[in-house]
């Protein structure tokens, strides 16, 4: 099978992951609200903010050889020397992020004036848990075993869900706690055993005897995306807090109700990057540099594909979707903010695949200078207009100020070392398809920012509509060749499976 239809059947299996991923958020969050209410659910956001922000930080960058380096590893050795060194250094980062969170989340929330009660203790369990998931899921898709990746990906959340569904069910009610716990639970569950009868059964186990020195260099280059974590995670979530501040948590609640929604469209170019990274790499490292420009060029095409009438259809049935999933007067209070946010996403969607691109030819900080930008756009601009206009779609709004400053740095930064550029004829007939979606949704009775009560079996069928018009205009517009199809059928094929490591050796074990 040659590497373009691979990358494609990738990418269609990792789609349906992320899809089945967005679905979590899409099914626990009315449940939270219906059962908890919305002051619980934006205290549970907020939480799991903490839990993400501690996460992604406590690497320092010490992760990115192993990363960088494990698509390249031929053998278990390799690959156990790899991981030893970077875990050696998480377990003592965990440790000591598990007692900061203990501390500090109860000051948190004090700060912001919540008073919705919870066991700070729960919170290192969850940060463990997430901990040993990350290892394990990087482990797989760094060796391009991307069914295994998908697997526990999904078989975690999947066993979330049911947790909150049949404790919701049992119970009548959800308290704070008790959405903790079963994060920490379903975490432990599913990661412990792939870590142990997984990866470490696979390399087996050694004391680090990494060479340091080559070990701190890597963590000088992964520090960056370390700082871009941080920083994207202020541009991700700093707004939650300040409309914690500036409003209510019941604020928060809403505002994620409409960034979950808009939300959904990262999920494209998260997986396209999660898949085209390690090929990426294996391309650039083996000098095929035209290979590699046009693979993510291809990447881009199909991300506007996907990006434009995502954008469209969230300004006409959006607030629509809302009210089925929660409440109508939270889809009244976010009946623009969810148009808004995905604009903004729109953006950050390619912040992602330039971002696959900086990693590759290891120029890091391209990351961390864009979202540096953006995040003081987005805190200086809500801390001025939050105040003016109490509203969720302030936040909303500057969204797309914040990742459209990122988008335009970044694609400038790159383009140096990496050139690729856009397709302009695909641009024009995805406008032009997005349009008599929009047309058909309009005669459908959505109208911009209108909410439309009806059945979610009548709404879903609408969206399918939409969706169904939109690729039949694109595909005669000539934005959708038969190539296209075609690659994407193929992608349904059985392929064979990537060449095992030799046989590993088990010297210097414990």
């Amino acid at each position: 099978m040659s590497v373009g239809r691979s990358i494609a059947k990738q990418i269609l299996l990792g789609a349906i992951t992320q899809i089945l991923i967005g679905f979590r958020g899409l099914i626990i969050m009315p449940l939270i609200i219906k059962s908890a209410g919305d002051s619980v659910f934006g205290s549970y956001v907020l939480i799991s903010s903490i839990i993400i922000l501690l996460l992604g930080t406590s690497s320092f960058g010490t992760n990115y050889n192993f990363r960088r380096d494990l698509p390249a590893a031929n053998t278990y050795d390799d690959r156990r020397e790899l991981l030893m060194s970077s875990i050696s250094f998480r377990a003592l980062t965990t440790a000591i992020f598990s007692l900061i969170i203990i501390v500090i989340t109860p000051e948190i929330f004090a700060f912001l004036n919540q008073d919705v009660p919870f066991s700070p203790g729960l919170l290192a369990l969850w940060l463990l848990g997430m901990t040993i998931q990350e290892i394990v899921t990087d482990y797989y898709r760094y060796t391009s075993r991307f069914g295994v990746y998908n697997l526990l990906m999904v078989g975690q959340i999947y066993l979330h869900i049911a947790a909150i569904v049949g404790l919701s069910f049992w119970w009548n009610s959800l308290s704070l706690d008790q959405l903790i716990a079963l994060q920490a639970i379903t975490l432990i569950v599913f990661s412990v055993p792939a870590f142990v009868w997984g990866v470490i059964r696979e390399t087996g186990v050694s004391w680090p005897s990494t060479d340091w020195k080559k070990f701190w260099a890597g963590a000088k280059l992964g520090l960056p995306i370390n700082g871009e974590f941080l920083v994207d995670f202020l541009v991700a979530f700093g707004d939650r807090y300040l409309i914690g501040l500036f409003l209510t948590v019941s604020a928060v609640g809403q505002y994620q109700a409409a960034y979950a929604l808009a939300g959904l469209l990262t999920f494209f170019p998260k997986v396209i990057s999660t898949v085209l990274t390690p090929a990426l790499c294996k391309l650039w490292d083996t000098k095929n540099i035209y290979a590699a420009e046009q693979l993510f060029f291809q990447a881009v095409r199909f991300y506007i594909i996907i990006g434009v009438p995502f954008v469209v259809g969230t300004l006409l049935v959006g607030p629509s979707l809302i009210a089925v999933l929660t409440t109508p007067s939270i889809a009244e209070s976010g009946r623009w903010a969810v148009a808004l946010i995905s604009v903004g996403i729109f953006f950050y969607g390619f912040v992602i695949l330039i971002s696959s691109a900086a990693f590759v030819i290891r120029h890091t900080k391209i990351i961390i200078y864009a979202n540096i930008v953006a995040v003081t756009v987005n805190i200086l601009l809500n801390l001025v207009f939050l105040q003016v206009y109490p509203n969720v779609s302030v936040p909303a709004a500057i969204s797309i100020a914040s990742y459209g400053v990122a988008f335009a740095y970044a694609l400038s930064a790159v383009r140096a070392t990496f050139v690729f550029t856009f397709d302009v004829s695909t641009i024009f007939c995805v406008f032009f398809a997005s349009f008599v979606m929009a047309i058909t949704l309009w005669f459908a009775g959505y109208s911009p920012g209108g909410i439309k009560l009806e059945s979610e079996l009548f709404l879903a069928s609408k969206v399918a509509l939409g969706a169904v018009v939109y690729f039949i205009a694109l595909f005669f517009a000539g934005g959708l060749s038969k190539a296209d199809l075609e690659l994407v059928f193929s992608s349904f094929q059985r392929s064979k499976e990537i060449d095992e490591c030799p046989p590993k050796s088990r010297q210097n074990e414990l």
